[in-house]
């Protein structure tokens, strides 16, 4: 049944495409360069080369984790252009959207204790560590309430088919 919702302009969804996909890119592009520029990093810099495997990792982890999320993001514009959001898969791909950003303020946590133990940081970095953490939890609360929106829907939408 299709209720012939308002939907987004066809530019529009392209161009949001577009740039997840740019932006999915330049995430490949960081996990191919990763490691190079970290083997720079710790020759120019010996005393921290020990911390180079695990910020490594880490590095590695979030990137891998920040292009699942763009994945998820594709997959649900596509589904509101094509008018389907209201499908139980869309709450599974708002999970896994929730689930990476919640294992991404885990990684950034791991980070600033990989980095305070290596006593390689500063206070500004870890500022900005914190600031990156307290973003990424209002962004998974935020999503988390447009989940619920979206649940809340799916249900409406199931009693008003039942009703016609």
């Amino acid at each position: 049944m299709d209720f012939d919702l308002p939907r987004p302009s066809r530019s529009l969804v392209i161009f949001t495409q577009s740039l997840l996909a740019v932006l999915f890119f330049v995430g490949v592009g960081a996990l191919v360069l990763l490691p190079g520029i970290s083997a720079e990093v710790a020759a120019s810099l010996p005393e921290y080369a020990d911390l180079r495997g695990p910020l490594l990792a880490l590095a590695i982890a979030f990137i891998a984790l920040a292009l699942v999320a763009l994945a998820m993001i594709s997959l649900l514009v596509h589904r509101i252009y094509r008018g389907t959001v209201l499908a139980r898969t869309s709450l599974l791909w708002v999970d896994v959207l929730v689930t990476s950003l919640a294992c991404t303020v885990v990684l950034v946590i791991t980070s600033f204790v990989v980095i305070s133990n290596g006593q390689a940081g500063s206070p500004a970095l870890g500022l900005i560590q914190v600031i990156v953490v307290l973003v990424l939890v209002v962004l998974t609360c935020v999503t988390l309430v447009l989940r619920s929106l979206l649940r809340r829907a799916m249900l409406m939408r199931a009693e008003l088919e039942e009703v016609i």
